[in-house]
């Protein structure tokens, strides 16, 4: 566990002061600055056009009001995601353009880091979960098909919650460095680099890249082995995409975990580093575009919710039996009434 006095809830419990001793900055580095113009500007447009994607699929999902396990994590995921992108883009971003690091707004930099580090942390928990319930929706007798039982996810929806408070609260948060336009848990104030590293951090990381690298290589290898190749052409291209994304959203987030983890206890090149920072942005950033691209019941959902009935008729923006159902239902809904969407509906979550 980390030191307490090197976390948020030092900081709440004591007049929103930072522990001296490890982040108390030197004059000379409250006054150097490294602008990045270019990184700034991408990472801040970047984050918000991902987020301006995400809202509409989050209240989509919110609309459903489907309590089906996958709908109830993609919501989740969904806020922490979007938290994710506040700190790794819309910040990044804005700090990269005044080329401000952490002895530049130490304690506003400290907060957002710490929900940075929380939202990653337990949305790595809630990714985990959805690769798992990927795995139970194409082999129901999957080993840990358990966690799904009504009982048991109650308990793993609130250990999602409590390990979030944690890791906001009780864990020494990532701070941001302008000259590397990255976060680390080392300020970078001259301080001995050892006080600083978050074991937590480590092991979630490793264990996430491991969990869902094994978890969506089980998914890739029933589909092919379980269903092989499809005379049907709707079932095909099912399996094509539920591969796609498979590699998509595991890579970033395998990518994200390990660079992570080596650049805190490494030095790493600078290209390494913004590489790394990109992965975790879209680690988070890509969930919506799957979506939005992949996902036919919350892509049909958002196009009714943002264009009404005459515009979608006027740009041929047909949906099919979907612009039949109600739409505060349109998840299960599309789910009961097109039998086979059930399948693509909750893989492609």
């Amino acid at each position: 566990m980390a030191n307490l006095q090197m976390t948020l809830f030092y900081v709440v419990t004591h007049s929103f002061q930072l522990f001296p001793e490890t982040y108390e900055c030197p004059e000379e580095l409250k006054q150097k600055r490294f602008k990045r113009p270019i990184l700034g500007a991408y990472f801040l447009a970047s984050g918000v056009i991902l987020i301006a994607l995400y809202i509409p699929c989050i209240i989509v999902i919110i609309r459903t009001k489907c309590r089906v396990a996958a709908f109830q994590l993609m919501l989740i995921l969904a806020i922490l995601d979007v938290l994710s992108l506040f700190v790794n883009s819309v910040t990044t971003g804005i700090f990269d353009l005044l080329g401000a690091s952490f002895c530049h707004y130490p304690l506003f930099t400290f907060i957002v880091g710490s929900i940075g580090l929380a939202s990653w942390m337990s949305g790595c928990v809630a990714c985990i979960l959805l690769a798992i319930d990927r795995c139970v929706e194409i082999n129901p007798s999957f080993v840990l098909g358990f966690l799904f039982w009504k009982p048991v996810f109650k308990t793993v929806m609130v250990l999602i919650i409590v390990y979030w408070v944690y890791g906001l609260g009780f864990s020494n948060p990532i701070l941001f460095s302008a000259e590397l336009s990255s976060w680390f848990f080392d300020p970078k104030i001259g301080a001995d680099p050892s006080l600083y590293p978050n074991i937590e951090h480590t092991i979630n990381n490793l264990f996430v890249s491991i969990a869902n690298t094994s978890l969506y290589i089980y998914l890739c290898y029933y589909l092919i082995y379980k269903f092989g190749y499809s005379t049907s052409m709707w079932l095909y291209k099912s399996k094509q995409q539920i591969l796609i994304q498979a590699v998509i959203l595991c890579s970033f987030h395998a990518a994200a975990a390990y660079i992570y983890v080596y650049m805190q206890f490494f030095h790493s090149p600078p290209c390494l580093v913004i590489m790394g920072q990109i992965a975790w942005q879209w680690s988070n950033g890509s969930v919506c575009i799957v979506y939005l691209t992949l996902n036919r019941t919350i892509r049909n959902a958002v196009v009714r919710l943002l264009l009404s009935k005459r515009t979608r008729e006027k740009f041929k923006l047909h949906i099919g039996i979907d612009e039949q159902l109600n739409n505060a239902s349109g998840g299960c809904a599309s789910a009961n009434a097109v039998g086979a969407v059930v399948m693509a509906g909750k893989l492609f979550s």
